[in-house]
């Protein structure tokens, strides 16, 4: 049964978030994906209020640490399993479905713990490196992080099961509203943070980026799963902060 776009919104924010407003419905978040942006923006903007105060009162290393920490949990560390996965998947020689099995494999390897260690530990950086514009920057990234998941969805080829497969699935099935409603509501937050220039700068390097990524993963793993949606959702934060610190200190 089809729900209104209200209903798709507390979906989308029960499934990204850890806040209180109860269960979601995976298929009402998907077929409502253009709302993923404006989700993003409010963990960036609860995130990166709380770490702006932070590094007011707190030395630099110690206030950016905390404040992603605040980032990670408020997403309820939602993604980081799958770099894990990924990373580990990445690091395997085989065919297509032993890469999967890697995927799918509970223990993690070393390609995983390498791959999230230094994800998280180049993100602590930029994010110190941010400092008190971290709340502009948190909502930014946030922002296109979660756009990237939308063209993931919209790109990729789904696996034989798995939430990754109703996603895209899901996505699917209003794949000209998804974009266009996602593309608008990424550029309108970032436009209000009056950032004309990351505005256009993001939405191009986050487009190239999701699509080479999915192409990439396509032909890889012949799919594109719920780990490597996360995944996205992780490296796409990092590209963001990064573009946002290198446009700060041009």
């Amino acid at each position: 049964m089809k729900v209104g776009a209200k209903e798709g919104l507390r979906s989308t924010i029960s499934f990204l978030t850890v806040l209180p407003i109860g269960e979601g419905n995976l298929e009402d978040m998907a077929r409502h994906a253009y709302f993923f942006p404006l989700v993003g923006a409010l963990i960036g903007l609860i995130s990166g209020g709380l770490g702006f105060i932070l590094f007011r009162v707190l030395p630099p290393p110690l206030a950016g640490i905390l404040a992603l920490l605040t980032l990670l949990l408020l997403t309820g560390l939602n993604h980081l399993d799958g770099v894990l996965d990924l990373g580990d998947a990445l690091m395997f020689r085989g065919t297509k479905e032993e890469r999967m099995k890697v995927l799918h494999d509970k223990n993690h390897g070393v390609g995983g713990i390498a791959a999230l260690y230094f994800l998280l530990s180049i993100t602590a950086v930029v994010v110190m490196l941010t400092g008190e514009r971290i709340f502009t920057s948190f909502i930014m990234a946030e922002t296109y992080a979660k756009l990237s998941m939308v063209m993931g969805g919209c790109f990729g080829k789904p696996h034989d099961r798995g939430i990754g497969r109703i996603f895209i699935l899901e996505v699917r099935k209003g794949i000209v509203k998804n974009l266009f409603l996602g593309i608008v509501a990424t550029a309108s937050v970032t436009l209000a943070l009056g950032l004309p220039f990351l505005t256009l700068v993001g939405l191009f390097i986050i487009t190239l980026f999701s699509i080479i990524w999915t192409s990439y993963l396509n032909k890889v793993f012949g799919c594109i799963t719920g780990d490597m949606l996360g995944c996205m959702n992780e490296i796409s934060r990092l590209i963001c902060l990064f573009l946002f610190w290198v446009s700060e200190v041009r």
